[in-house]
Protein backbone atom coordinates (compact mmCIF):
# COMPACT_ATOMS: atom_id res chain seq x y z
CA UNK A 1 0.00 0.00 0.00
CA UNK A 2 1.24 3.77 -0.74
CA UNK A 3 2.23 5.88 1.85
CA UNK A 4 -0.50 7.97 0.70
CA UNK A 5 -3.19 5.03 1.41
CA UNK A 6 -1.94 4.47 4.83
CA UNK A 7 -2.52 8.02 5.34
CA UNK A 8 -6.04 7.55 4.70
CA UNK A 9 -6.66 4.64 6.65
CA UNK A 10 -4.76 5.74 9.42
CA UNK A 11 -6.79 9.08 10.14
CA UNK A 12 -10.05 7.95 9.16
CA UNK A 13 -8.96 5.13 11.86
CA UNK A 14 -8.25 7.16 14.36
CA UNK A 15 -11.18 9.39 13.94
CA UNK A 16 -13.56 6.54 14.03
CA UNK A 17 -11.96 5.51 17.06
CA UNK A 18 -12.19 8.76 18.54
CA UNK A 19 -16.01 8.59 17.96
CA UNK A 20 -16.67 5.92 19.38
CA UNK A 21 -14.42 6.57 22.52
CA UNK A 22 -15.68 9.71 23.14
CA UNK A 23 -19.55 9.25 23.10
CA UNK A 24 -18.86 6.13 25.33
CA UNK A 25 -16.56 8.22 27.66
CA UNK A 26 -18.14 12.00 27.36
CA UNK A 27 -22.30 11.05 27.18
CA UNK A 28 -22.17 6.92 28.43
CA UNK A 29 -23.21 5.98 24.70
CA UNK A 30 -21.81 2.43 23.09
CA UNK A 31 -22.29 2.83 19.47
CA UNK A 32 -22.41 0.61 16.67
CA UNK A 33 -20.00 2.00 13.41
CA UNK A 34 -21.25 1.54 9.87
CA UNK A 35 -20.35 2.51 6.40
CA UNK A 36 -23.06 4.93 5.15
CA UNK A 37 -24.37 3.77 1.92
CA UNK A 38 -23.00 4.68 -1.40
CA UNK A 39 -25.07 7.38 -3.13
CA UNK A 40 -26.61 8.40 0.29
CA UNK A 41 -26.50 12.12 0.74
CA UNK A 42 -26.95 12.41 5.27
CA UNK A 43 -29.01 14.69 6.32
CA UNK A 44 -28.84 16.46 9.27
CA UNK A 45 -30.02 19.24 11.78
CA UNK A 46 -26.74 20.25 13.45
CA UNK A 47 -23.22 19.57 11.55
CA UNK A 48 -20.25 20.72 13.51
CA UNK A 49 -16.91 20.34 11.65
CA UNK A 50 -13.55 21.70 10.80
CA UNK A 51 -10.16 21.44 9.29
CA UNK A 52 -7.37 18.86 9.66
CA UNK A 53 -4.39 19.61 8.42
CA UNK A 54 -0.83 17.85 8.04
CA UNK A 55 0.57 15.42 5.33
CA UNK A 56 -3.17 15.82 3.74
CA UNK A 57 -5.95 17.70 4.51
CA UNK A 58 -9.38 16.86 5.18
CA UNK A 59 -12.31 18.64 6.67
CA UNK A 60 -13.99 16.40 9.12
CA UNK A 61 -17.74 16.68 9.77
CA UNK A 62 -20.22 15.46 12.29
CA UNK A 63 -23.71 15.48 12.07
CA UNK A 64 -26.53 14.60 14.27
CA UNK A 65 -30.45 15.04 14.37
CA UNK A 66 -32.01 17.76 16.75
CA UNK A 67 -33.20 14.99 18.67
CA UNK A 68 -29.63 13.11 18.61
CA UNK A 69 -27.82 16.39 19.42
CA UNK A 70 -30.28 16.57 22.04
CA UNK A 71 -29.27 13.18 23.96
CA UNK A 72 -25.72 13.58 23.28
CA UNK A 73 -25.43 17.08 24.76
CA UNK A 74 -27.23 16.19 27.32
CA UNK A 75 -25.55 13.15 28.56
CA UNK A 76 -22.69 15.05 27.61
CA UNK A 77 -23.46 18.31 30.06
CA UNK A 78 -25.59 16.46 32.49
CA UNK A 79 -27.98 18.87 31.18
CA UNK A 80 -31.87 17.91 31.10
CA UNK A 81 -33.03 17.58 27.26
CA UNK A 82 -35.41 20.64 27.71
CA UNK A 83 -33.10 23.14 29.45
CA UNK A 84 -30.81 23.15 26.38
CA UNK A 85 -31.79 26.04 24.05
CA UNK A 86 -30.63 25.53 20.09
CA UNK A 87 -27.57 27.28 20.75
CA UNK A 88 -26.48 25.12 23.96
CA UNK A 89 -26.76 22.16 21.29
CA UNK A 90 -25.25 24.23 18.72
CA UNK A 91 -22.14 24.61 21.23
CA UNK A 92 -22.17 21.26 22.63
CA UNK A 93 -22.02 19.75 18.52
CA UNK A 94 -18.83 22.42 18.16
CA UNK A 95 -17.14 20.77 21.22
CA UNK A 96 -18.00 17.13 20.30
CA UNK A 97 -16.07 17.84 16.98
CA UNK A 98 -13.56 19.45 18.48
CA UNK A 99 -12.75 16.83 21.06
CA UNK A 100 -13.19 13.88 18.49
CA UNK A 101 -10.85 15.74 16.09
CA UNK A 102 -8.10 16.47 18.98
CA UNK A 103 -8.30 12.93 19.96
CA UNK A 104 -8.30 11.73 16.77
CA UNK A 105 -5.23 13.51 15.77
CA UNK A 106 -3.23 13.15 19.20
CA UNK A 107 -4.38 8.91 18.62
CA UNK A 108 -1.17 9.48 15.50
CA UNK A 109 1.38 10.72 17.68
CA UNK A 110 4.74 9.21 17.27
CA UNK A 111 3.68 7.93 13.90
CA UNK A 112 4.73 9.65 10.59
CA UNK A 113 1.61 11.65 10.30
CA UNK A 114 1.33 15.09 11.98
CA UNK A 115 -2.12 16.86 12.05
CA UNK A 116 -2.89 20.29 13.28
CA UNK A 117 -6.66 21.28 14.03
CA UNK A 118 -9.09 24.27 13.21
CA UNK A 119 -11.29 26.10 15.20
CA UNK A 120 -14.90 24.68 14.98
CA UNK A 121 -17.90 25.54 13.44
CA UNK A 122 -21.29 24.48 13.42
CA UNK A 123 -24.44 24.55 10.71
CA UNK A 124 -27.57 24.92 11.58
CA UNK A 125 -30.78 24.04 9.92
CA UNK A 126 -33.16 21.57 9.40
CA UNK A 127 -32.53 18.43 7.13
CA UNK A 128 -29.40 19.85 6.08
CA UNK A 129 -26.79 18.23 4.36
CA UNK A 130 -23.20 19.03 2.69
CA UNK A 131 -22.95 19.17 -0.84
CA UNK A 132 -18.83 18.45 -2.05
CA UNK A 133 -18.29 20.29 -5.46
CA UNK A 134 -16.34 18.54 -7.88
CA UNK A 135 -15.45 15.74 -5.05
CA UNK A 136 -17.23 13.25 -3.24
CA UNK A 137 -16.89 12.26 0.41
CA UNK A 138 -14.18 10.18 0.68
CA UNK A 139 -15.38 8.19 3.85
CA UNK A 140 -18.38 8.50 5.24
CA UNK A 141 -19.58 6.44 8.83
CA UNK A 142 -22.33 6.02 10.58
CA UNK A 143 -22.67 5.97 14.11
CA UNK A 144 -25.59 3.87 15.85
CA UNK A 145 -27.43 3.75 19.53
CA UNK A 146 -30.47 3.24 20.52
CA UNK A 147 -32.56 6.55 18.96
CA UNK A 148 -28.81 8.73 18.24
CA UNK A 149 -27.06 8.14 15.11
CA UNK A 150 -23.99 10.66 14.53
CA UNK A 151 -22.54 10.74 10.70
CA UNK A 152 -18.85 10.86 10.32
CA UNK A 153 -18.14 12.92 7.01
CA UNK A 154 -14.15 12.89 6.01
CA UNK A 155 -13.63 14.75 2.95
CA UNK A 156 -9.72 14.74 1.59
CA UNK A 157 -8.50 17.95 -0.77
CA UNK A 158 -6.40 17.55 -3.06
CA UNK A 159 -2.99 18.99 -3.20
Amino acid sequence: MSGEGRTINSLRDSLAGAVAEVLRTMAGLAVEERACPIQDRPVSDFTGAMMIIGRRTAMVAIGLTREAATVTVSQMTGLAPEELSEADLADGVAELVNIVAGSGKSGLVGTEEHYRITLPFVMVGQNRYILYKNKAVDRCLRFFTGDVELILEIAYLEG
